[in-house]
C-alpha cells in the first residue's frame, strides 16, 4: 500500500471508528441487552464458551463470538426474548505457570507479555501472582468484548476461580455427578506434568490438545551373548514374524538398567517413563545407541537371529527409542532400510545391510506380497523423512488389520485375521515373560508449564466415567435430538461419543474449585466447565448482592435446577425467601435449556462433547441442549496463529487498526462450515472500502421531493424482503457467510441494478430500502447499521424494530418474476451484440399463445416434478410445428425452460407467461436507453425473420438484432 492509499485509508476507518464511538453509548444507556424472562414471551439463550484469560483474546475469540452474536442479534428481530452472557475462564494450570514462568524470570515469555500481548513493563513485577495475571487479562478482554459489539448481559459475568459462589455451583454439579455413580476412583493411564504433579487436561496443555494416552506391546529381544533384552515398542505385536533386524538412533542416549529385575535396554525417555507405570527401575548405566550396531538379537516365537541397525526415524522420546523392523508391512522400516543402502557404510555394516530381504507374512485384498512397498511407489514417498511416509503407514496398517489373514509362515496363527492374531500374540508373548505394556502418547503433550508430559497410571485418581455405555447412549440420543451446524460436523461428535474413556477430572496443582469430598484435588479445567451456562441464570442475583454465595447450599440447586426440596425448609434453612427462591427457579426455567452454543470446531473432542454428556448426567431430557455449531479455526496470513513465531493477531490489535464492523464482517466472511478462515490485512482492507461505501451512500442519499412509486420501485422493496428471507433461511442454519453475502453484497447489486433500471431514482423509496436493509445488515455490522437507520430518520434503535417483511404478495411476486426475466434477456442480448456488432434495431418476438398453452399446461401439472418428455407432448407440439420430427427438440427445450424456473412458485410462472408480451412492451423504453437499439416487439407469427422467431418459447423470446437506417 503506497503512503497515499495509506491515508486514504486511515480517513475511512477513522470514519468507521467514529460510527462505532457514536453508537455504543446508546446501547449503554437503553440497556438493551439485559435480557429478563417475559411471560409469553419465546426465548432464545445462546453462548460461546468462556476464554482462558493467560493471554489477551484473539481473532479466533472474535470470530466464535462473533458468529454467537450475529444470530442473537438476528433472533432479536424476529421478536425473540434473548439471553447472551459472558464470563471468564480461570481454571487450572495455565495462568499458573505462566505467573512461575514470569516469577524465574524466563525472557522468552516476558517477550511475548511485552511484544505480542502489550502489557505495559510497570505491570510485568505483579504478574508472578496468578490471580493478578487473571484480573488484568479478564480486564482487557471485557474492554474489547465491549468494542467488538457483542450483545452480552454483563450483570451475568463470573470467573472461574477466586469466587465462591461459582465454586459452590461446581461443587453442586460433582457432588451429584458423584451421587449417580458418574464419578468413580480408579486406576487408569493419564497424561501426567512431571512437574505440576497432575493430570494433563486439553485445556492445560501448550500442545498436544486432543492427545490421550495410546496402549502399545513391548516386545523383548534377547540380545546374544549377553544377559540383557532390547526391548522394543510397537501397535503391531503381529508382526513379529516378518521381523528382518532392530532399528536404533545411534546418536540417542539410552540406558541398561534393571527393570522389574530383569536387565533391559531402552532409551533414557523410556526409563524415566517406566517407574510412572508400576515398574521398579534401577538405572546401571547409559550410553549412545551407536553401541548397539550389528550387535544380534533372538526374536521371540521364530528364534531368528537379527542384527541391530542405525534409522534416524526412531524417536528416542516416544515409545522405548528400539524398533524392530518389518519392511513388507510398514513403510517406514522399508524406506530406513532403502535409505541406509544408500549411505557410505563400513564393509561390515554394508555385508548386513545387503543380505536383507523383506518377509512377507499378511495377506490382504488390494495388495501383493509387499504392501509397504507397494504403496510408499504409489504415494511416491522417497524417504523416511518424506511427510507422506505418514499417510502410507496409516493406509497399509489400517487395511491390514481390518481385512489382512496370517500367512502360513505364521505358525500356529496362519490363516488368523490380523485383528484376532494381535491379540493372540501379544498375550503368548505375555505368558512367556518376553512382553509388557507401555502407555505413550502418539504426539508430544507439552504443559502450559513448559514441561514434556508422560503417560503415568494413576492410583486413587477421580475419574469421569465417560466409557460408561448407558451415558453414552444418552449422549447419542441428546445429539440425536440437537441442531448440528453444520450437519457434517455430527458424525465428528459421534466418533468422539465412541471412543471416549474414562478422563480424570482432578489435578493437584492450579486454580479452580476443590473437590468436595476430596480436597486434596482441584476440579480440572474442562470438568468444571460443562453445565455453567446454568449458572448465568443464577449469577445476576449474586452480583447483585440479592443471594450471598454462602447460601448457594446442595439443595439451594437441586431446587432451582431439579425442582427437588420443599420450598419453605430450604427457605428457612438458608435465609432466603421463598419468593426470591421461586423467581430465581422460574428464571432458570425460562431460560433453559441452552438454544444454541457455538465454537471452533477443536472442542468438539473435548468441551462441546463433554457439554452433552453432563447435561444428560444432570438434567432431564427437556432441559438438554437444542443445538451446537462449530467454525473452523482461524489462521493469519494462512498459517496457524503462534505467539511465539509472531504470527498473532489480538482482538485489540484488530480493532485498534480497523475497527469493530470491519473486524466483524471480515471474519463473518472468511468462513462457513468446518473450513478454517484466514485473517489478513488485504482482506480486511477490501471490506474497509465496502463498509466505508454504504456510509458514502447513506450520508449522500438526501431527501428528494415526493414522486409517484413505479413498478421498479417497488421491485426494489420486493427483492429486499425477498433478500431478507433468503437471509433468515441462511441464519436459522448458522450459515452466517452466506447470510452475509445475501445481505450485504447480494443486496448491493441489487441496488445497482436499481439505479441502472431507473431513469430517475426514486429518494423516499431509496431510504425506505436502504433503513429495511440497515436491519439486514444489524447483524453483521451493527454500529454502521444503526448509524444508517437513525441517520435516515428512523427512530429508536434497530435491537427494537422488527426483521423486515419477507411475505411477498401476488403483486410483488410478479414483478420480481418479470425482472428476472428481463435479466435473462439482458443476458442473451449481450452474448448476441458481440456476435453483432454495429446493429441499431432489436426485434424481440415472443411464442404464440398456441405454445403458451402448451407450456401452462405443463407447469400448472408437472413444474416441481420430475419433468420428461411424453407421448402427449409430441402430439400436442406436432400440431403446433407441423413437423412431428420437430417437437421432440422443442419439447426438450420446454422440459430445460421450465427447470430454469424451477425456483419459483408454479403460480409466479404462470401469471408471467400470461402477461409475457405486456411485460415486454415494458421494458423496450430501458432497453432503448440502456442499450442505444430501437426496439420493436411483435408476436413471433408477425416477425420478419419468421425462422429465428419461430424458435421462440414462453419466457425465451427470440432476439433478432439488425443494422437499421
Amino acid at each position: 500500500m503506497d503512503e497515499l492509499s495509506e491515508a486514504e485509508y486511515a480517513k475511512k476507518i477513522a470514519r468507521i471508528k467514529q460510527i462505532e464511538e457514536k453508537i455504543q453509548p446508546l446501547w449503554e444507556e437503553k440497556k438493551v441487552y439485559e435480557a429478563e424472562p417475559v411471560e409469553g414471551k419465546p426465548k432464545k439463550f445462546v453462548t460461546f464458551p468462556y476464554p482462558y484469560m493467560n493471554g489477551p483474546l484473539h481473532v479466533g475469540h472474535a470470530l466464535s463470538s462473533t458468529r454467537v452474536d450475529v444470530y442473537a442479534r438476528y433472533m432479536r428481530l424476529q421478536g425473540y426474548n434473548v439471553l447472551y452472557p459472558f464470563a471468564w475462564h480461570w481454571t487450572g494450570e495455565p495462568i499458573v505457570g505462566l505467573a512461575k514462568r514470569v516469577a524465574k524470570g524466563e525472557q522468552k515469555t516476558i517477550d511475548i507479555l511485552t511484544k505480542v500481548d502489550g502489557v505495559p513493563t510497570e505491570h510485568l513485577s505483579k504478574f508472578t501472582d496468578p490471580f493478578y495475571v487473571a484480573n488484568y487479562y479478564t480486564a482487557e478482554g471485557k474492554k474489547v468484548v465491549k468494542r467488538l459489539g457483542l450483545s452480552i448481559d454483563w450483570r451475568r459475568e463470573f470467573t472461574t476461580a477466586h469466587n465462591e459462589g461459582y465454586s459452590r455451583f461446581v461443587a453442586w454439579q460433582y457432588l451429584t455427578l458423584r451421587e449417580k455413580g458418574y464419578i468413580v476412583k480408579g486406576t487408569h493411564p493419564v497424561v501426567w506434568c512431571p512437574n505440576d504433579k497432575s493430570p494433563t487436561g486439553d485445556h492445560d496443555r501448550a500442545e498436544g490438545e486432543g492427545v490421550s494416552p495410546d496402549e502399545m506391546s513391548l516386545v523383548k529381544f534377547r540380545l546374544l551373548k549377553e544377559d540383557a533384552f532390547l526391548v522394543a515398542a510397537t501397535y503391531r505385536p503381529e508382526t513379529i514374524f516378518g521381523a528382518t533386524n532392530l532399528w536404533v538412533n545411534p546418536k540417542a542416549l539410552y540406558v541398561e538398567a534393571l527393570v522389574d529385575g530383569e536387565r533391559w535396554i531402552v532409551s533414557e525417555y523410556a526409563a524415566k517413563v517406566l517407574p510412572e507405570q508400576k515398574h521398579v527401575v534401577k538405572v546401571i548405566r547409559s550410553f549412545l545407541g551407536e553401541e548397539l550396531l550389528l550387535k544380534e538379537v533372538e526374536t521371540p516365537l521364530t528364534a531368528r537371529r537379527l542384527p541391530v541397525l542405525p534409522a534416524e526415524f526412531v524417536d528416542p522420546t516416544f515409545g522405548t527409542g528400539v524398533v524392530y523392523s518389518v519392511p513388507a508391512h510398514a513403510p517406514y522400516d522399508y524406506l530406513a532400510l532403502n535409505d541406509l543402502k544408500n549411505k557410505e557404510l563400513s564393509s561390515e555394516l554394508r555385508k548386513v545391510v545387503e543380505e536383507i530381504r523383506p518377509i512377507s507374512i499378511i495377506s490382504v485384498s488390494g495388495y501383493g506380497d509387499f504392501p509397504a512397498i507397494e504403496e510408499c511407489k504409489r504415494l511416491g514417498v522417497e524417504s523416511q523423512k518424506d511427510p507422506k511416509a505418514e499417510k502410507a503407514t496409516e493406509n497399509v496398517y489400517k487395511l491390514e488389520y481390518n481385512k489382512g489373514v496370517m500367512k502360513e509362515n505364521c505358525g500356529k496363527y496362519s490363516g488368523k485375521r490380523v485383528s484376532d492374531a494381535k491379540v493372540e500374540i501379544f498375550n503368548e508373548l505375555l505368558k512367556m515373560g518376553l512382553g509388557a505394556v507401555f502407555y505413550d502418547t502418539p504426539k508430544p503433550v507439552i504443559c502450559r508449564c513448559g514441561t514434556r508430559c508422560i503417560v503415568k497410571i494413576l492410583e486413587d485418581q477421580w475419574f469421569l466415567k465417560y466409557g460408561d455405555p448407558s451415558w453414552k447412549a444418552q449422549a447419542r440420543k441428546a445429539l440425536s435430538l440437537m441442531k448440528i451446524f453444520p450437519e457434517e460436523a455430527r458424525q465428528w461428535f459421534l466418533d468422539v461419543i465412541e471412543w471416549l474413556q474414562d478422563k480424570p477430572c482432578t489435578r493437584k496443582s492450579g486454580m479452580g474449585t476443590p473437590l468436595p469430598w476430596d480436597t486434596e484435588w482441584i476440579i480440572e479445567t474442562l470438568s468444571d466447565s460443562t453445565v455453567y451456562m446454568a449458572y448465568y441464570t443464577v449469577s445476576k442475583y449474586v452480583n447483585q448482592n440479592l443471594i450471598k454465595p454462602s447460601q448457594l447450599t446442595k439443595e439451594f440447586f437441586d431446587y432451582v435446577f431439579l425442582g427437588v426440596g420443599d420450598l419453605t425448609q430450604l427457605s428457612t434453612q438458608i435465609g432466603l425467601s421463598k419468593e426470591l427462591i421461586q423467581k430465581v427457579r422460574q428464571e432458570f426455567l425460562y431460560w433453559y435449556p441452552v438454544d444454541l452454543r457455538n465454537s471452533a470446531k477443536e472442542l468438539i473432542a473435548n468441551h462441546l462433547t463433554f457439554f452433552i454428556f453432563h447435561h444428560c448426567a444432570l438434567f432431564p431430557e427437556n432441559l438438554w441442549p437444542k443445538a451446537i455449531s462449530v467454525n473452523g479455526l482461524i489462521t493469519v496470513n494462512g498459517e496457524p496463529m503462534h505467539k511465539s513465531k509472531g504470527n498473532y493477531v489480538s482482538i485489540k490489535a484488530a480493532l485498534e487498526k480497523y475497527g469493530a464492523d470491519v473486524s466483524r464482517c471480515t471474519l463473518i466472511n472468511g468462513t462457513e462450515s468446518l473450513d478454517d478462515p484466514d485473517w489478513n490485512d488485504k482482506a480486511a482492507l477490501n471490506m474497509v472500502d465496502k463498509i466505508h461505501s454504504f456510509i458514502e451512500l447513506v450520508a449522500h442519499i438526501g431527501n428528494g421531493e415526493p414522486v409517484e412509486t413505479l413498478d421498479i420501485d417497488k421491485w426494489l422493496l420486493a427483492r429486499l424482503k425477498q433478500r431478507a428471507k433468503e437471509v433468515a433461511q441462511h441464519l436459522e442454519e448458522m450459515r452466517t457467510r452466506s447470510a452475509f453475502n445475501i445481505a450485504f453484497f447480494e443486496v448491493w447489486e441489487d441496488y445497482k441494478r436499481y439505479l441502472k433500471r431507473c431513469a430517475k431514482p426514486n429518494t423516499s423509496v431509496q431510504r425506505m430500502f436502504i433503513a429495511e436493509w440497515s436491519k439486514l445488515l444489524h447483524p453483521f455490522m451493527p454500529h454502521v447499521a444503526q448509524w444508517a437507520y437513525n441517520e435516515l430518520g428512523f427512530h429508536g434503535l434497530i435491537e427494537q424494530a422488527k426483521y423486515p417483511d419477507t411475505q411477498i404478495t401476488d403483486e410483488e411476486a410478479l414483478l420480481l418474476i418479470r425482472e428476472e426475466y428481463l435479466i435473462k434477456i439482458e443476458e442473451d442480448l449481450t452474448n448476441l451484440m458481440r456476435m453483432m456488432q454495429g446493429s441499431n434495431e432489436l426485434e424481440i418476438a415472443y411464442a404464440t399463445s398456441k405454445k403458451r398453452y402448451v407450456v401452462l399446461s405443463m407447469i400448472n401439472s408437472k413444474l416441481g416434478d420430475n419433468l420428461r418428455v411424453t407421448p402427449e407432448m409430441i402430439e400436442r407440439l406436432s400440431e403446433i410445428t407441423k413437423e412431428k420430427s420437430k417437437a421432440g427438440a422443442i419439447a426438450q427445450k420446454i422440459i430445460k425452460l421450465i427447470a430454469e424456473w424451477k425456483a419459483y412458485p408454479r403460480e409466479w410462472v404462470a401469471k408471467m407467461i400470461e402477461r409475457e408480451s405486456e411485460a415486454l412492451c415494458s421494458f423496450a423504453p430501458y432497453l432503448e436507453r440502456v442499450y442505444g437499439l430501437k426496439v420493436k416487439v411483435v408476436d413471433e407469427e408477425h416477425s420478419e425473420d419468421q425462422k429465428r422467431a419461430s424458435l421462440s418459447l414462453p419466457l425465451k423470446p427470440s432476439l433478432t438484432l439488425k443494422k437499421g437506417p
